[in-house]
């Protein structure tokens, strides 16, 4: 399957997503037919397209050395340079529900994120919290950089400064009173 056909696709359902298999093909410069072949239903390029964003995180994440002491900053890098295709698995519901791929990409993170609380993330907040806000950031940088708000480079700046500076091992509010 063609690097080009999974990125067009991804472009045209991320800008359109009740968008049919015909408009897929149109845009991709492919027929019809040939776009059929490949994906009989609009619903099985979806999954498509699902795996191979899953495909692009599972690579992404393989490459980190979770316990290097940069970890979380190489992972956040990572994973930015894979939009849009990856925020794809965002943009429609339902795909996490029934894909164990999805969730088995959480516990590495959890202990990644574990293995910092007490030094560069709070303790007193739950793992799974803190890998939601990781996780948020991320959406928010990848749409950001969509609407052309966000340059890609500065992106793991503010997704970091956010994570650490929100979540990071110093006092928090609660904890000034």
């Amino acid at each position: 399957m063609s690097v080009h056909l999974l990125q067009t696709a991804t472009s045209v359902l991320l800008r359109d997503p009740t968008a049919s298999l015909g408009d897929v093909a149109k845009a991709a410069g492919v027929g019809r037919t040939t776009l059929h072949k490949r994906f009989p239903t609009r619903s099985a390029l979806i999954r498509a397209l699902a795996n191979d964003a899953l495909d692009l995180v599972e690579s992404a994440l393989s490459q980190v050395d979770f316990e290097a002491d940069d970890a979380i900053e190489d992972l956040v890098t990572r994973l930015l340079v894979l939009e849009p295709r990856v925020s794809f698995l965002t943009r429609f519901p339902g795909l996490e529900k029934d894909d164990v791929r999805i969730l088995a990409l959480d516990p590495p993170l959890l202990d990644l994120i574990t293995r910092l609380q007490g030094s560069r993330l709070r303790r007193d907040l739950p793992a799974w919290w803190i890998l939601r806000t990781l996780q948020s950031g991320l959406y928010q940088a990848w749409e950001a950089i969509v609407a052309g708000r966000l340059a890609p480079l500065d992106a793991p700046r503010f997704v970091l400064t956010t994570l650490f500076e929100g979540v990071g091992s110093g006092v928090g509010a609660a904890d000034r009173t």
